[in-house]
C-alpha cells in the first residue's frame, strides 16, 4: 500500500524535456517511483507471531508443559512419585534443574522433557521421541541419560536456536528490525517528497515558473525548481541525502505529476462543495493561446451563506468556437471530473456580450437553458462598462483624437533613452515618477490612468519634447514635434481635463463592480447613482467649475483657451429638421453654429463638454437597462430575508415579504421601472 499513486495520470502542461534533462526518473518507463516512496504494509505487522516460525515437535502435548512464551515447566516438590526399579523405589529430584537449563518435568506423565529439543528439534529433522513425545522416567538411569542428551548434535543446535530465540526477545528479531529500518527510510522517503511537493505549491502560488532552457549538471541555472531544490539540500541535510541520488524525483515528469496531483485534490475539493450545495452559477470566457482557443471555466456558490469564486481550469475548443460545442465543452468538463449534473443545477451564467455566448436562439446561454431552464444569464457588468467607455472614446471625434495622441506619448517614451531623461526631469521638477500606459480597448481603465499621468506629467513632458527638438539629435525630431504640437492646443487640454473628471467617476463604478462582495443590488445602487450623477452633472454651474480648472491649467502652461478657426473641409452640421426645436442632447454634428455671443466657454460647454456626458448616459442607460437594475433589485430583496429568525417559518414576515414583492411588481407593471 503506498501514500501516494505511483503512476498518474500522463502530463499534459508540457510534450517534451528540457534540453540536457539528465534527471532519469520517469514514472511511466522506470521503477524508481515506487522505489522510492512505496510503503511496505510489513511495517505495520512487525510484531507478527512469532510461532508461524516454530515448529513443535510433539503431536499432542501435555497441559502442565512450557511453551515459548512461559518458558519450561519446572515444578518444586517436597516429593515425587516414586516407581519401583528392581528392590528400590525411586523418584525424580529437582537437583537435576540445577545442572540442566533445559530440563522440565511433567506432574501428570511423572516424566522429563527437554524444552530446547521440544521447541525447536524438528526444524533439523530429528525423529526420536524420548525427550520430545513420550518423556523420560528411568530414574535410576536419569543422570547419565541425561548427560548422553546433552552432547547430542541435536540437542546442541536446539540449544542455540533457543538461545537465538531468547535474545530476539530482548533485542528485536531480524524482521522487527528490518521493519524498523524500512519505517525509518519511509519517514525519510516522505519528508523528502513533501518538501518537493512545498516546492511545487510555492512556485505555482507565486506564478513562478519551473523549467529552464538548460538543466543539465553543469548549466549554471537549472530552472527554479531544481535550484529550489539545491537550496533546499544547502541547508537540510536529510534533504540533501536523497537529492544528491541519481534518481532524485526532480525530473521534468516528476513535477507535472505533482502539480497534477494537487490540482486534483484541489478540484475535487471544490466539486465537493458543489454537490453539497447542489447548485451554482457558471461563468466562461474565450482566449486565445499559442494557436490554441481556450475557454476558462470559473463557477460561483455558497456555503453556509458565504459566498465563493472558483476558477476550475481550461477546455481546449480550438475544434469548434460555435455555441454547441462549447456547451459540450463545458458538459465535457464536470463530466470528466464526475460531477452528476442531473443532481446539481446550473442556476445563472455569466459570460461577454458576443453573440455566441450571449444569443437568445443559439447562443450558449440559450443552450444552457435548455438543460437547465433556471440558469438566468447576465451579461458581465464589468464588460458591459469597459464597452460604454470605449463605445464613448470611438464616437467623439475630440476623444479619439486625445487617445491617439496618448498613445503616440506612450510609444516615444516607451524607449529606453527617452523615458530615462522623462523621469530625470521629473525629479529636477519634484514631480512623483510616472508611466504612459499603453490604451487597450479591453483594458479601459489604462485610459483614466493615461489622462492622469499625462496632466501630472505635462510640465515634464512639454520640457523634454523641447529640448529633444532644440537638440536636433536623433531622427525621432519629427515625431517630437508632432507630439509637442498636438499636446500644446487647447482642444488637448479641455477634452483631457473633461475626460479625466468623468473616467474618475467611471473608475470608482469599475472597481465596485469587480468587488469580492459585490452583488446584484449593491451594483444596481452603484449604477442608478452615478447616472444620476451625470444628469445632475448636466448644468451650466457644473461646467463651469470644470471650466476653472481648465483654465487655471492652461495659465500655468502658458496655452490660450479660444474658439478654433472653422476650415475648408465640409463640416457635419445639425438636421434642419431640428432647428424649430429645443435639442436636450447633443447630435451627430461636428461643430456648433459661432456667433458674437458664444463665448469661449459656452463653445467648448457645447462642443466637448455635453457631447461627451450624454454619450456617457446614453451608453449607461441601453447597457444597464431598467429591466436589468429591476431584476437585481429583486433578488438583493430576496437575499436580506432573516434567515437566522427563520422567517420562512414565521407568518408574519413571510406576509410582509409577499405584500412588499407584490407592490414592487404592482408599480413595476405601472411605471415600468
Amino acid at each position: 500500500m503506498s501514500f501516494m499513486s505511483s503512476k498518474s495520470n500522463t502530463p499534459t502542461t508540457a510534450t517534451s524535456t528540457p534540453e540536457n534533462d539528465q534527471n532519469i526518473d520517469n514514472p511511466t518507463t522506470s521503477s524508481a517511483f515506487n522505489d522510492i516512496i512505496l510503503i511496505s504494509e510489513t511495517a505495520d505487522n512487525s510484531s507478527a507471531d512469532i510461532h508461524n516460525n516454530v515448529a513443535y515437535s510433539g503431536d499432542t502435548f501435555n497441559d502442565d508443559l512450557g511453551d515459548l512464551v512461559s518458558g519450561p515447566n519446572r515444578p518444586i516438590q517436597k516429593e515425587y512419585p516414586k516407581s519401583k526399579f528392581g528392590s528400590q523405589n525411586r523418584a525424580f529430584s529437582s537437583s537435576y534443574y540445577a545442572n540442566f537449563e533445559w530440563l522440565e518435568y511433567s506432574i501428570k506423565k511423572n516424566a522429563v522433557f527437554c524444552y530446547a529439543c521440544r521447541m525447536f528439534a524438528n526444524n533439523f529433522g530429528y525423529t526420536e521421541d524420548t525427550f520430545i513425545k513420550t518423556g523420560f522416567n528411568n530414574w535410576k538411569k536419569i543422570s547419565s541419560k541425561l548427560a548422553s542428551h546433552a552432547g547430542t548434535k541435536i540437542h546442541v543446535q536446539s540449544t542455540v536456536r533457543l538461545s537465538e530465540y531468547v535474545f530476539s526477545k530482548k533485542s528485536g528479531s531480524v524482521l522487527s528490525k528490518m521493519c524498523t529500518a524500512n519505517k525509518v527510510l519511509i519517514e525519510k522517503n516522505r519528508k523528502y517528497v513533501s518538501q518537493l511537493i512545498d516546492i511545487v505549491l510555492y512556485l505555482s502560488k507565486q506564478g513562478i515558473a519551473f523549467r529552464g532552457h538548460e538543466e543539465s549538471f553543469k548549466s549554471t541555472n537549472k530552472g527554479n525548481f531544481k535550484e529550489m531544490c539545491e537550496l533546499f539540500a544547502k541547508h537540510l541535510p536529510s534533504f540533501n541525502e536523497i537529492h544528491e541520488r541519481k534518481i532524485n524525483l526532480t525530473s521534468w515528469q516528476i513535477q507535472e505529476d505533482i502539480i497534477d496531483i494537487c490540482a486534483n485534490l484541489v478540484n475535487k475539493e471544490i466539486f465537493k462543495q458543489i454537490t453539497e450545495t447542489g447548485f451554482f452559477a457558471i461563468m466562461c470566457d474565450e482566449a486565445r493561446c499559442f494557436k490554441e482557443e481556450q475557454l476558462s471555466i470559473c463557477v460561483r456558490y455558497s456555503v453556509k451563506f458565504q459566498v465563493f469564486e472558483r476558477f476550475l481550469g481550461f477546455v481546449n475548443v480550438s475544434t469548434g468556437q460555435d455555441a454547441s460545442h462549447i456547451v459540450s465543452a463545458i458538459f465535457y468538463f464536470f463530466e470528466k471530473h464526475k460531477v452528476d449534473m442531473n443532481a446539481v443545477k446550473i442556476i445563472a451564467q455569466s459570460y461577454d456580450g458576443a453573440s455566441v455566448m450571449s444569443g437568445h436562439l443559439n447562443g450558449v446561454q440559450s443552450k444552457i437553458k435548455d438543460f437547465y431552464p433556471c440558469a438566468i444569464y447576465t451579461h458581465c457588468m464589468a464588460h458591459q462598462l469597459n464597452l460604454i467607455v470605449v463605445d464613448t472614446c470611438k464616437n467623439i471625434k475630440g476623444a479619439r483624437t486625445i487617445f491617439n495622441v496618448l498613445e503616440a506619448v506612450y510609444v516615444h517614451f516607451s524607449r529606453p533613452l527617452n523615458n530615462s531623461k522623462l523621469c530625470d526631469i521629473q525629479s529636477k521638477l519634484g514631480l512623483k515618477k510616472g508611466n504612459m500606459l499603453r490604451v487597450c480597448d479591453t483594458r479601459w481603465v489604462c485610459r483614466y490612468k493615461n489622462c492622469e499621468a499625462m496632466l501630472n506629467n505635462f510640465n515634464a513632458i512639454v520640457k523634454y519634447l523641447e529640448n529633444e527638438i532644440d537638440e536636433q539629435s536623433d531622427k525621432d525630431i519629427a515625431q517630437a514635434i508632432g507630439i509637442l504640437s498636438s499636446i500644446q492646443k487647447c482642444e488637448f487640454i479641455i477634452f483631457l481635463i473633461i475626460l479625466k473628471d468623468v473616467l474618475s467617476i467611471m473608475n470608482i463604478l469599475s472597481n465596485s463592480l469587480q468587488s469580492k462582495t459585490a452583488t446584484l443590488g449593491k451594483s444596481k445602487n452603484i449604477i442608478e447613482s452615478v447616472i444620476k450623477t451625470f444628469e445632475t452633472s448636466r448644468t451650466d454651474e457644473e461646467f463651469h467649475n470644470v471650466w476653472k480648472k481648465i483654465v487655471n491649467f492652461a495659465d500655468e502652461n502658458n496655452i490660450n483657451l479660444q474658439i478654433p478657426t472653422m476650415g475648408s473641409k465640409r463640416q457635419r452640421r445639425e438636421t434642419q429638421n431640428l432647428h424649430d426645436y429645443v435639442v436636450f442632447v447633443t447630435t451627430g454634428a461636428e461643430n456648433e453654429v459661432v456667433d458674437s455671443n458664444t463665448t469661449v466657454e459656452i463653445y467648448w460647454q457645447r462642443v466637448a463638454y455635453m457631447p461627451i456626458i450624454d454619450s456617457i448616459v446614453r451608453h449607461l442607460k441601453y447597457r444597464f437597462s431598467k429591466e436589468s437594475l429591476f431584476m437585481a433589485s429583486s433578488v438583493e430583496s430576496f437575499i436580506k430575508m432573516d434567515f437566522v429568525e427563520r422567517c420562512f417559518n414565521d407568518r408574519y414576515s413571510c406576509f410582509k415579504i409577499r405584500n412588499e414583492c407584490s407592490k414592487k411588481l404592482h408599480d413595476y407593471h405601472k411605471t415600468g421601472f
